[in-house]
């Protein structure tokens, strides 16, 4: 009991009230230094008053209300910029292809030496893309004419063999270019000529191998034969 006594008794002598006259003079304290604030607050907003009024067109009162606002300092993330919508361009229809004379060649202007390159250039691509080593075989057989009903003719040299049409028989050159019914050679007189594929067969040579077209079974765009599957069918012959 005697200890409790002691220790209420050391609390009172360190938790002791103020007296009145520091509680006044604190007080008092406070209150000038919180007018002196406010003094020079209203000191300042008149300055800029004073100073920006004159200079600008801006009413007083938005003028006060910007000067209440507050500017963070710090700078925020830049808003992401909009994307461009990437634009297709507009492919060419047939008809313009057509008006533009992109499928004619010139008739004179186009050289059999020339072509002669772009021939040698096709045997290289015609052997590594039939693997005629492999592919001649009995068991690889329908691999192998699936490639060819596929492979790209541009560069081959050509002669129709048989036609319903006597004229075209024995003509003989570098195809220049392939469309859905037609073969376009340059013969060795730099002539430019237009076979038909239909009723027609052609034969070309791949190294020490001959292989036969038959027109009828070619009547198809080069870029939708490529990707066409084919079914071994027997051949109709003229």
């Amino acid at each position: 009991m005697e200890k409790n006594e002691n220790i209420k008794a050391s609390e009172m002598m360190f938790y002791q009230p103020l007296p009145a006259e520091v509680r006044v003079t604190l007080a008092q304290h406070s209150l000038l230094s919180g007018s002196t604030q406010s003094n020079e607050k209203k000191l300042e907003d008149r300055f800029l008053m004073s100073y920006i009024q004159p200079r600008t067109s801006i009413i007083p009162e938005e003028l006060t209300a910007q000067f209440k606002k507050n500017y963070p300092l710090r700078v925020g993330r830049p808003a992401k910029e909009n994307k461009k919508t990437r634009t297709r361009k507009k492919a060419l229809t047939s008809i313009e292809k057509r008006k533009l004379g992109l499928h004619k060649l010139p008739k004179t202007e186009i050289k059999y030496k020339v072509c002669a390159p772009l021939h040698q250039l096709w045997v290289e691509y015609m052997e590594n893309f039939l693997e005629l080593e492999n592919s001649t075989k009995a068991a690889n057989k329908d691999l192998l004419y699936q490639r060819i009903a596929k492979a790209d003719y541009h560069g081959c040299l050509l002669m129709v063999t048989r036609s319903k049409c006597p004229s075209y028989i024995g003509a003989k050159g570098i195809i220049v270019l392939e469309t859905k019914n037609t073969f376009q050679i340059i013969c060795e007189d730099d002539q430019l000529r237009i076979l038909p594929k239909r009723d027609s067969v052609f034969t070309f040579n791949v190294s020490r191998w001959t292989f036969t077209l038959f027109g009828n079974h070619m009547n198809i765009r080069p870029s939708e034969r490529a990707a066409r599957k084919f079914k071994s069918k027997p051949t109709i012959d003229l």
